[in-house]
């Protein structure tokens, strides 16, 4: 039953977010152009700027074999085979290959402690891994907009938002059954910047 008492699978011992937005100080009612004339204030006037951060650590791992009995062992995969030592082998992000993905450069986990439990026994991993985890997430949005009155009951919003403004990619797929030929390989990358301009009407 020890190996029952594991990580939760959404375990992330560091997560920060942050929200911010600021009007800028310019056009009427603010401190500075505040008495300027109405063809300036449509120009200056009513811009705001906002951010949202996103820095995330990674999920844990858990490792899994193969299937001794059909339908599962006990309900499930067996439980994969882990001798002493460290999982994982020093990796360099910027060395990652989209293809092919066997490639060494990809290789994350020290697959020589690894192995699939014989038939009809428990394998000796538990559920999931501090010592081994999924990559964190680092992501930046940010927005500028404009908002403009129009009489008394018609408001003009233009905005334009950055989302991943720096065009951060984030690597996945770990393959964690070790009876998988990519086991122990990253294989997957995502994230890429998006910029959309939008227009609003309210009245």
């Amino acid at each position: 039953m020890k190996l029952e008492k594991a990580l939760a699978d959404d375990d992330q011992p560091h997560l920060f977010k942050g929200y911010v937005s600021y009007d800028l100080p310019f056009g009427r009612g603010k401190n500075l152009l505040a008495n300027s004339p109405h063809v300036v204030d449509l120009v200056v006037g009513g811009w705001s700027v906002s951010g949202i951060v996103n820095y995330f650590s990674g999920t844990p791992l858990g490792f899994l074999g193969s299937s001794p009995l059909s339908g599962g062992w006990n309900g499930s995969v067996n439980r994969a085979n882990i001798a002493a030592g460290n999982m994982k082998v020093p990796f360099d992000k910027s060395a990652f290959q989209i293809t092919p993905v066997t490639a060494a450069s990809n290789t994350y986990l020290n697959k020589a402690l690894f192995s699939d439990a014989p038939a009809l026994t428990l394998g000796t991993s538990a559920f999931r891994y501090a010592q081994a985890r999924n990559f964190g997430k680092i992501n930046e949005d940010f927005g500028l907009q404009k908002n403009n009155k129009i009489g008394e009951h018609v408001r003009f919003q233009i905005r334009a938002e950055f989302l991943n403004a720096f065009n951060r990619s984030t690597l996945g797929g770990i393959q964690t059954l070790v009876t998988n030929a990519q086991f122990g390989q990253v294989t997957s990358i995502s994230g890429n910047r998006q910029i959309q301009l939008g227009m609003r009407l309210d009245f």
